[in-house]
């Protein structure tokens, strides 16, 4: 049975999915494609689970110079090819299903498609109410869409994530950390204010860390100038990182793309970062995370099957929270 799985969500809420992908798709009875946005689908790339990985871009998306006819034109291509494959089963992986993933089932008309929500549409033949009661991760609601397909799993495993070896053998080469100490990675970018937390405090923890460990510190962060009104990075806060700790084992990783992020972050082995795209890569990875979570909630975000601890201010704002508190939670990770 040929399936479809729509995956398009940011970098963490795709992550989440590998785990539906590897219980389909390891039952034997399904041919599993996905199809992602060009963002996130470096995240999906070389997992064995998929048979083929579809990309489109959204317009926001789109690199310089690229206009809006061409990304437009390219997505048209991309769905008369979809067309060809004829899937039997479309699936939309999003917590509750949304008019932009409905115009691709609309194209595509799979004799099935399975989706979670609770507004039902013509062409939705498998409504799946989102679960009742407490919060459940979203790993878990996403993992819910395999209900229809009678698994014989029955609850989602680990994140799938394969990191390619050859940046990480030319990082490692490049870079040449030490084999007989930890690399611990500081990841200091956030996309909501919330969760941001500031280069002094990051620059505390990490005098806290070297100070009471025998390690080495990667900084790692998004890529950009702050006034970047497309892509806002956090070049000037590695800067006043770096700054503060010129006398530490820290050493600044500039990560340009998500493939090199994912590289980086696979020489660790454990993480500081607060909620996001960057934190599940890391548990994708098997790190032990340190999560800050600001205003989005860790019932559902919390690092997948690793081990963490989340910490998370009763004023929900990262930026409440001292390098006291942060390392404490740190040391704590290590000794459990």
């Amino acid at each position: 049975m040929r399936v479809l799985m729509i995956c398009r969500d940011n970098i963490g809420d795709t992550l989440l999915t590998t785990p539906l992908i590897s219980a389909l798709a390891r039952e034997g009875r399904y041919q599993v494609d996905v199809l992602t946005n060009n963002y996130a689908a470096p995240v999906l790339q070389r997992n064995p689970d998929i048979r083929q990985l579809f990309c489109y871009t959204k317009l926001h998306h789109r690199d310089a110079g690229q206009g809006r006819l061409a990304c437009l034109l390219q997505r048209l291509k991309l769905m008369l090819t979809l067309k060809k494959q004829r899937y039997d089963v479309v699936i939309l992986a999003k917590s509750r299903w949304d008019q932009h993933g409905m115009k691709w089932v609309k194209q595509l008309r799979p004799a099935r498609v399975i989706a979670l929500g609770e507004t039902p549409h013509p062409l939705i033949t498998d409504l799946l109410p989102p679960a009742s009661g407490s919060p459940s991760h979203i790993c878990e609601t996403l993992f819910s869409l395999a209900r229809p397909f009678q698994l014989g799993a029955t609850a989602p495993g680990k994140l799938t994530l394969l990191p390619d070896a050859e940046r990480v053998a030319s990082l490692r080469h490049t870079w040449a950390p030490d084999p007989a100490v930890p690399v611990y990675a500081l990841q200091i970018s956030a996309r909501k204010p919330s969760q941001q937390w500031d280069a002094a405090k990051f620059a505390a923890l990490a005098e806290k860390i070297a100070g009471h460990h025998a390690c080495q510190i990667m900084l790692l962060w998004s890529p950009g100038s702050r006034d970047n009104p497309r892509h806002p990075g956090d070049d000037e806060k590695a800067q006043e990182i770096m700054a503060r700790c010129a006398h530490l084992p820290v050493r600044a990783v500039a990560t340009h793309t998500l493939p090199e992020l994912i590289a980086a972050m696979s020489l660790c082995q454990g993480l500081v970062s607060s909620d996001g795209g960057a934190m599940h890569i890391g548990a994708a990875l098997g790190l032990p995370v340190v999560a800050l979570f600001g205003d989005s909630d860790p019932a559902c975000w919390h690092p997948w099957q690793v081990k963490h601890q989340v910490l998370q201010p009763a004023t929900r704002d990262v930026s409440a929270l001292s390098s006291d508190e942060v390392y404490d939670a740190f040391r704590r990770l290590l000794t459990h």
